[in-house]
């Protein structure tokens, strides 16, 4: 009997917890897409397969502020522009965009551009361009 009711609880905790997930990207708006995405991120991870500068963006910062304004920071300068969440248009597999618009030095260019957002939660945001060859992994500071 005991096991019979240790089965039954523990087939119901197992229902309940998979039936709760986290809102998926594309079930965000972009206003909360773009409340997530809002702070300062550190890159800690960029590849880039047609050029060999893969490393030299890790470490740059990028902080979006809610007004829209962007500052990167890296390599001992700070350059400011703009960003915006945007739906994505380019791949139905990808139901959100992140534009970053700034002008910089070259490594600042590899920034620069449109990504699709692959991840997004909290912490950590995983951006793909719309190259194959194009990946980039942001951390919340």
């Amino acid at each position: 009997m005991k096991r019979m009711m240790l089965f039954t609880l523990a087939a119901t905790v197992a229902a309940v917890f998979s039936s709760c997930s986290d809102d998926t990207l594309e079930d965000l708006t972009l206003t909360e897409t773009e409340g997530m995405s809002e702070g300062v991120w550190k890159v800690t991870f960029y590849k880039d397969n047609s050029n060999d500068d893969s490393n030299d963006v890790i470490g740059y910062t990028l902080d979006m502020q809610d007004d829209g304004t962007l500052i990167v920071t890296g390599g001992g300068a700070s350059y400011t522009g703009t960003w915006m969440i945007k739906n994505s248009d380019d791949d139905p597999a990808y139901s959100k965009e992140i534009d970053f618009m700034v002008v910089g030095d070259d490594n600042v260019d590899e920034i620069e551009g449109s990504w699709r957002i692959a991840v997004l939660t909290d912490t950590r945001m995983e951006l793909l361009d719309d190259t194959p060859s194009e990946e980039m992994h942001l951390t919340k500071q």
